[in-house]
């Protein structure tokens, strides 16, 4: 009887000893069915804490997709935007800088004729350069495949001596004036066509391009040869190259002794529209 009353003793107070024990660690002592509960009622409350930092995450987001929603419904503000916050100039502009430069000589007139001369080579050698990039893409015809790589060769040099006509003028002291708009009013040569160019039309154009930029350069060596020999140097390599492009355009349809080279086999049975002239005197032979 005695020890009937002790093992139920015992069992209520084993009975009893889980309500105790922490319910986030299940004891494993505990029997199995009070181990499952407690471990659901764990679960249950992991559960819940994960909802609850979901909605606080939600609750964080919520404004700033309110405020992508306010932007997206408002017009925005062109941050490209460029501001000039100084007066463009006149086209061409060429300031002076107050440092210490070495100057052409004859005083500011020499110093003006120098400036001058090679700021209308430079806008003349870009003008070209733009030419001869828009007939190297679209030249068509027979002649197609040499015109396309020498006007390729010709925009490699004439970028180069820009280049260099651009870097004297920073080296007497002047900034250089590249601008589109300076080209656009100021160059002496016209644009070339749009669209497709026929090779007749390439050569013309630019047989009569050189030689108008070859008699500006020509004339810019004549006015810096007294105040500026270096730049005069300078322009007599850039007249040496262009005069180099002016023929091998020219020569496509130079007379010869055996082909007066009009150009019919070219233009659609018809002459080329090249002005002829009268050759210089012939020297007498002994």
């Amino acid at each position: 009887m005695r020890h009937t009353i002790l093992c139920a003793f015992f069992l209520a107070a084993t009975m009893m000893t889980p309500a105790v024990a922490d319910p986030r660690s299940p004891s494993h002592n505990a029997p199995f069915g009070l181990r499952m509960t407690e471990r659901t009622h764990i679960a249950q409350s992991s559960t819940q804490s994960q909802h609850s930092g979901l909605d606080q995450q939600r609750g964080n987001e919520e404004p700033r997709l309110r405020g992508r929603e306010r932007e997206q419904g408002r017009p925005r503000s062109n941050r490209s935007e460029i501001r000039v916050p100084q007066d463009i100039g006149r086209f061409p502009t060429n300031q002076v800088t107050n440092r210490p430069f070495v100057s052409p000589e004859q005083g500011s007139e020499g110093y003006s004729k120098t400036v001058g001369a090679l700021q209308r080579v430079l806008i003349e050698l870009q003008q070209l350069q733009l030419q001869t990039k828009q007939a190297h893409w679209n030249v068509s015809g027979t002649l197609f495949q040499p015109l396309h790589v020498m006007l390729q060769d010709h925009y490699e040099g004439l970028s180069k001596y820009a280049d260099e006509v651009a870097e004297r003028l920073l080296a007497i002291g002047s900034s250089a004036d590249g601008r589109a708009n300076t080209i656009v009013r100021t160059s002496g040569v016209p644009e070339i066509p749009g669209g497709f160019l026929d090779d007749a039309q390439v050569i013309v154009w630019f047989t009569n391009a050189y030689k108008k930029v070859g008699d500006e350069i020509r004339a810019g060596i004549i006015d810096t040869n007294e105040p500026d020999p270096t730049t005069a140097n300078l322009l007599q390599e850039v007249e040496l190259g262009v005069d180099k492009y002016q023929w091998q355009m020219r020569a496509h349809v130079q007379r010869t002794s055996t082909d007066p080279n009009t150009g019919w086999d070219l233009n659609d049975n018809k002459a080329v529209d090249l002005p002829s002239r009268t050759p210089p005197a012939q020297p007498e032979a002994d």
